[in-house]
């Protein structure tokens, strides 16, 4: 235990300033550009002596993540870099394993998987989703801003891994890359083909309400915005009976209506 509570010390010691009451943010990138930063460094020298301490004990390494996240989930990004360079073919286990043990450290867990490049982004989805699917959401939108050119594959993985969170995931998802509002409608509707009977809603929600202080870009924003969301509705397979109801309530002509669908 002696040995235990000075490594914990040293640990405490070289930490940088975080708040233990807010997740730290631990930023994604390429494998190819990560780097630890000087103090996670030696963080990560402290959590390798511990690993191996745990080890001869004959703890499993799954079960010693979920220890040292749960005394110390402000080193997240240490404690998952040891973990992940001394175990890289366990990183199901290990994401598993750190979710269940600080379900609020999602992100940072996941953004260390994709950061060491332990796995394809979208299997990292899956495992991630399926262990805390109450996240489902942030995991998609934290995985796309490291990568969106597979933006549509990594959604459809989380939607068949819980459907029940499509919508917050459009939600989530489409404010994090606006650019791709099309895409991601046409392939949240096509993965949760039940959303469609909500059509009206889903387009209010995406689009919000219009304030009659809006600028002259603001309104063009959001015109752009329904027509995105038409669009890929109708790519989608959402009937023209349904997309006419709901681009009428937006003042979109049929004229208007057709000319985007076509």
């Amino acid at each position: 235990m002696k040995i235990i509570a000075g490594m914990l010390a040293t640990a405490l010691l070289v930490t940088t300033s975080v708040n233990a009451n807010e997740p730290p943010l631990v930023r994604p990138m390429s494998p190819e550009n990560y780097q630890l930063d000087e103090s996670n460094q030696r963080l990560a020298q402290t959590y390798e002596r511990m690993f191996r301490y745990y080890a001869k004990r004959n703890f499993s390494h799954t079960r010693t993540v979920r220890v040292l996240l749960s005394n110390y989930p402000q080193h997240v990004e240490a404690i998952m870099y040891t973990a992940f360079d001394r175990y890289p073919s366990s990183y199901k286990h290990l994401i598993r394993a750190a979710i269940d043990a600080e379900p609020a450290f999602t992100r940072d867990i996941i953004t260390m998987a994709l950061n060491m490049g332990v796995a394809d982004p979208a299997d990292i989805v899956r495992v991630a989703v399926e262990a805390e699917p109450s996240y489902a959401d942030d995991i998609v939108a934290t995985v796309s801003e490291q990568n969106n050119t597979h933006l549509e594959h990594l959604i459809r993985v989380a939607v068949r891994a819980e459907p029940e969170m499509a919508q917050s995931i459009l939600t989530k998802v489409s404010n994090e890359q606006p650019g791709q509002l099309e895409l991601i409608v046409q392939t949240i509707l096509e993965a949760a083909p039940a959303l469609g009977n909500y059509i009206a809603t889903l387009v209010g929600d995406l689009v919000g309400e219009e304030d009659s202080a809006s600028n002259l870009a603001e309104t063009t924003s959001r015109r752009e915005r329904i027509e995105q969301t038409l669009r890929g509705a109708h790519r989608a397979g959402i009937s023209y009976e349904r997309l006419q109801a709901v681009a009428q309530n937006y003042g979109i002509s049929d004229q208007e209506l057709n000319r985007l669908i076509n």
